[in-house]
């Protein structure tokens, strides 16, 4: 492949789905780190460690639905396993964890409307995409960030 042609992504390999913070508390190890425990639709709760301590408050993290990837590689942080990476919009000031729309349901998966992804970010309605394509939940609604606009999403 020449060095200036793109490589192509087939964003349908990710497996992006719904899922509940059942439990969230600070890391014992890591000040900067939340271990949650969540609940994907699958027989066991995942355990998750994400670095947002500085930009969401814990109790903001307690029985909260949120998109998460599930399919990377599990990885200890710290000393946990993390199973999973919570999504979010963010900009240098700025954290917010992607929100499924009110109608989904735990493990539902998120799709990019007319795709089968590194062109992740938010526009300007908050609403997740992958290049133009919406972040779905087919026939429930958009995955969107509270209010951060035309950000990366990472």
């Amino acid at each position: 492949m020449a060095g200036d042609e793109k490589r192509s992504v087939d964003v349908s390999l990710l497996d992006i789905r719904v899922g509940l913070i059942t439990e969230a508390k600070k890391h014992e190890d890591a000040d900067s780190l939340y271990v949650e425990q969540v609940d994907l639709g699958e027989d066991k709760p995942r355990t998750v460690v994400s670095g947002l301590v500085k930009h969401i408050p814990l109790e903001q993290m307690q029985n909260r639905r949120a998109v998460f990837l599930c399919n990377l590689k599990p990885a200890k942080m710290r000393g946990v396993l993390s199973e999973a990476m919570v999504m979010c919009a963010s900009t240098e000031e700025k954290v917010e964890i992607l929100e499924p729309p009110p109608d989904a349901v735990i493990g539902d998966r998120v799709t990019f409307e007319g795709y089968p992804a590194p062109d992740l970010k938010t526009d300007s309605d908050c609403v997740a995409k992958y290049k133009d394509a919406a972040m779905i939940i087919e026939g429930k609604g958009v995955v969107k960030a509270p209010s951060l606009k035309n950000v990366q999403i990472r």
